[in-house]
Parts: C-alpha cells; sequence; structure tokens
C-alpha cells in the first residue's frame, strides 16, 4: 500500500499542476485564431494595402499575442518605426508591458513534452509553427513555467518560445539577443 502511494501521490500532484498550468490554455477566441493565421502569412510577405489595416487592427487589440504578432510583422517589414512597440511587446519584464504573473512553477525537462502534449489540440488549429512559438511565448510568459535542468538549472520556457520565434522571423537581418536585452531592461 505504502509504494502504491509513494507512486500514485507524484503522478497525481503532477497531474494537478498541469491542471493548473493549463487553466488559461484556451484564451483566444476561434475569430482570433483565425485573426492570427491571416496574419502569420505576412510574415515572409510585406502587408500593403488591406492587410495594412488587418495589422493594424491586430495591433488594437486587447489580446496580447494579435499585438505581438502585428508588431512582430511591422517591425520585420518596415523597420525601426516599429522597434518600441516589438521591445514592448516581447518582454518578459512586468515593468516595461503591464501583463499578469502567476507563481513560478518548476517543470523537470523530462516532463515538458506531457506538458506541451496537453496543449496539442490548441497547436493544431493554427497554421504556422511560429504562431504555435507565438502562443506559447504568451502563455509561459503569464503562467511563468520554468524547466528544470537535472543540474538544477532553470530555463524559462517564455524566453526559450521568444528566442526561438524571433530567431525563426528576424535573426538574419537583426542581432535577437541585443533586441531581448534592450526589450526586458
Amino acid at each position: 500500500m505504502k509504494q502504491l502511494i509513494k507512486l500514485v501521490l507524484p503522478l497525481l500532484l503532477l497531474a494537478c499542476m498541469f491542471c493548473s498550468v493549463r487553466a488559461e490554455a484556451i484564451s483566444l477566441t476561434d475569430k482570433e485564431v483565425k485573426l492570427i493565421n491571416s496574419i502569420a502569412v505576412f510574415i515572409d510577405r510585406k502587408p500593403e494595402g488591406r492587410a495594412l489595416r488587418l495589422i493594424e487592427s491586430a495591433m488594437r487589440s486587447s489580446n496580447a499575442a494579435l499585438r505581438g504578432l502585428a508588431a512582430l510583422v511591422l517591425f520585420k517589414h518596415y523597420g525601426e518605426s516599429f522597434r518600441g512597440q516589438l521591445l514592448r511587446n516581447f518582454t518578459l519584464n512586468p515593468a516595461n508591458d503591464s501583463f499578469a504573473v502567476e507563481k513560478t512553477v518548476l517543470v523537470k525537462m523530462e516532463n515538458i513534452d506531457r506538458l506541451l502534449a496537453t496543449y496539442a489540440e490548441l497547436m493544431k488549429s493554427f497554421k504556422d509553427e511560429r504562431t504555435r512559438q507565438l502562443f506559447l511565448f504568451y502563455h509561459f510568459r503569464h503562467k511563468q513555467v520554468f524547466m528544470l535542468g537535472s543540474a538544477g538549472e532553470q530555463l524559462s520556457l517564455a524566453a526559450f518560445y521568444r528566442i526561438s520565434l524571433l530567431e525563426n522571423v528576424l535573426g538574419a537581418n537583426h542581432d535577437v539577443t541585443d533586441l531581448l536585452i534592450k526589450a526586458d531592461s
């Protein structure tokens, strides 16, 4: 009986932690997901005309992921005049952009795949891998989830997805590390 409790109790605690981490995972409406997918095509193609109006409406959205994607697209294609918006939308410093931060959660490295599996259905609704990274950045920025390595080192999943996204989108033309330092300072 004691062995069963020792085996089952940690699994129940882990399941509860995953449920609490995912509590606000679906913070996008269907309309917002469609808008993100519509704007994502402009990551690689310069938006003009009607497309710019679509991106401008995303910049006025109350949804951080929409604003972030719009800022990223505008900065990539229209340059320095949108740097401030990019930095503000991609900061991990709550003093630079007011976003709610929950209590820090540590997840062992070997449990990351199980944690991400809880988002599998939602991730299918995004057509572009970069929009998946965008959503995970904003979700984990709010949830304060850190990956715990075997030697006790900690890596913010928000920081991981943020650098991955920005490297994928801007890496060839910008010093992403410098941008991120400025975003957080």
